[in-house]
């Protein structure tokens, strides 16, 4: 009889837990409870822009939330950072950032109240896909050799225009005109549509962007492809030369990852992690990010934060390099 007692006296015991795990598990709702704020602190329309909401959507459907993609851009993306970093911490806030934000903000912009590496905390890298340059369609470009061929014929009006002063694009065009010895007159527009127009325009002679901007007029018919900053051809644009096939070493990857205020929880970072890593995994995510010659990139948050120090130090260097002084 006492053995019956304590077997029965266990299996209440267990039954006790059991029901108190559950009703624990009850209480602890899964993440995400609401819907996810994803600021991107670009225009709309750049590349971030277009990358975040087709990111945004997807992952809506695997949250069964909403996610909302608002933009705020300035001072090289530190307004919409400042807004997520002063802003209530509720594990339901993130940014979607480009690489220059991480990378060359924090130096151009001293009198910044926010400082990226600082303030927050990586979650999952996206994507990265090289630099394009392209002219108007009406250019009698064709070629890397005759855009370079026309700036050092017209060094004063050949003009080399991108989004924002000192991003990686318009560095881009400072590394290739030191890479060919050839001097060209750089004019940064305020985002990527104002360049755009202004090469649709005539207003400047070459664009310098990442691929998901350019690509429509290209295939609009309105700008013409001269080539790509990768390490060789792309596999969706094996007739686009890479520029590294004239000047070995000059390849230039734009990136574009998630990041938290620091004091969000792992459990919200592991979750976007882990749903980024699937979703940029899915054949429609990787033919849609083919086609904007961007592709997925799946990294640990820590090893995000090991890629984007190492990035960080080396535009820190370019910067240095090409005198640009912090505003």
């Amino acid at each position: 009889m006492n053995k019956f007692r304590r077997q029965l006296t266990a299996a209440c015991a267990l039954a006790t837990l059991v029901l108190a795990a559950g009703t624990a598990s009850a209480q602890t709702p899964a993440w995400p409870t609401r819907a996810v704020r994803l600021m991107v602190p670009s225009p709309a329309g750049t590349a971030p822009d277009i990358i975040a909401r087709v990111m945004g959507d997807k992952l809506s459907k695997a949250w069964g939330q909403p996610v909302i993609v608002e933009n705020r851009p300035g001072a090289g993306g530190t307004i919409g950072l400042s807004v997520i970093k002063n802003g209530t911490q509720d594990d339901h806030t993130f940014a979607f950032v480009p690489a220059s934000i991480i990378t060359l903000s924090t130096y151009m912009f001293k009198s910044a109240q926010v400082d990226a590496v600082r303030d927050f905390v990586p979650v999952a890298l996206v994507a990265e896909g090289p630099m394009m340059m392209a002219v108007s369609a009406s250019s009698p470009a064709n070629s890397l050799a005759d855009v370079m061929a026309m700036a050092k014929k017209n060094p004063d009006t050949f003009v080399v225009t991108s989004p924002s002063m000192y991003s990686v694009p318009h560095l881009t065009g400072d590394l290739l005109a030191k890479a060919a010895g050839v001097p060209m007159r750089a004019v940064p527009y305020a985002n990527s549509g104002a360049a755009i127009a202004a090469v649709m325009n005539n207003d400047a002679q070459l664009i310098i962007d990442g691929i998901p901007p350019i690509d429509p007029m290209v295939k609009g018919g309105k700008l013409k492809a001269i080539a790509v900053f990768s390490d060789g051809r792309l596999p969706n644009r094996p007739q686009l030369p890479s520029v590294a096939e004239t000047y070995p070493g000059m390849v230039v990857n734009g990136w574009f990852g998630i990041i938290a205020p620091k004091g969000t929880s792992d459990k919200a970072i592991e979750r976007v992690n882990r749903d980024v890593v699937q979703v940029a995994r899915t054949p429609e995510l990787t033919e849609r990010f083919d086609a904007f010659g961007v592709y997925a990139r799946n990294l640990t948050p820590a090893q995000f934060g090991k890629y984007w120090h190492d990035d960080r130090v080396r535009w820190e260097k370019v910067l240095q390099d090409v005198g640009a002084k912090p505003q």
